[in-house]
């Protein structure tokens, strides 16, 4: 046995609204790129752990110059003291949160403007070709990741442009402000109140007082008598 749930009915939403609830969720994605790549500099530079999703060019700088600083026969080589290595993982993770900004820009301008979409879009294809050069086994689910994130990036171009062709909604109308052409609308919204008939003047009570006036003149006096009284003109009308 099946059965149907029940959906509430909801309004139906414009061409308009609909491509810009898209471009939002694309927006929304770059912005989960620039939030994970924000966090692999630090896990990158203070630690040995990578999270996918996110731009693997500022991510590059603190990973090597972690390397470097924890390899003392290296910096020995260099020249370089165990003291002094701090200095390349500070430098590193400088360079990485420099690339990252970029990204960081293009999520926030791209509200208004396709054009930072598509920079976006920019940035990490040559991000996309570079990690592609540099292809091993263990770097696939970051390429699917990347086609992911490229795909979004894409579409959101895509939506992005198809924005500034589609007409601005116009606002629906309030309850009670269609009124025929020419014609002024009554203040309750309804046009069914009315107040001069509601209105006492001295027109109207007019009527009235005559009413009383005329029921007062056709009623007559009316005298009490006697049985005795009555009786005696009784006998006076049948003689």
């Amino acid at each position: 046995m099946k059965f149907k749930a029940n959906t509430p009915n909801t309004a139906p939403i414009s061409p308009r609204e609909e491509t810009q609830r898209k471009y939002n969720n694309c927006r929304a994605n770059l912005l989960v790129v620039v939030l994970f790549t924000i966090i692999n500099l630090f896990t990158l530079t203070f630690g040995n752990s990578y999270f996918l999703f996110s731009a693997t060019l500022p991510a590059l700088f603190p990973a090597v110059m972690s390397e470097l600083a924890a390899d003392t026969e290296y910096l020995a080589s260099m020249g370089i003291l165990p003291e002094e290595a701090s200095v390349l993982v500070i430098v590193g993770l400088v360079i990485g949160l420099i690339l990252t900004v970029p990204y960081l820009l293009c999520w926030i301008f791209s509200k208004k403007r396709v054009g930072w979409m598509v920079a976006a879009l920019v940035f990490f294809s040559i991000d996309s070709l570079l990690l592609l050069l540099s292809f091993d086994v263990s770097m696939i689910a970051d390429i699917l990741i990347h086609a992911w994130v490229m795909f979004y990036l894409i579409t959101g171009v895509k939506h992005g442009f198809k924005l500034k062709t589609l007409p601005e909604d116009e606002p629906l109308p309030e309850f009670g402000e269609i009124v025929a052409e020419g014609e002024t609308p009554a203040e309750d919204g309804f046009g069914t109140f009315n107040e001069a008939d509601f209105a006492y003047t001295a027109d109207n009570a007019a009527p009235a007082e005559e009413t009383a006036a005329e029921a007062e003149a056709d009623e007559e006096p009316v005298a009490a008598r006697s049985f005795d009284e009555i009786m005696a003109e009784t006998n006076k009308d049948e003689q």
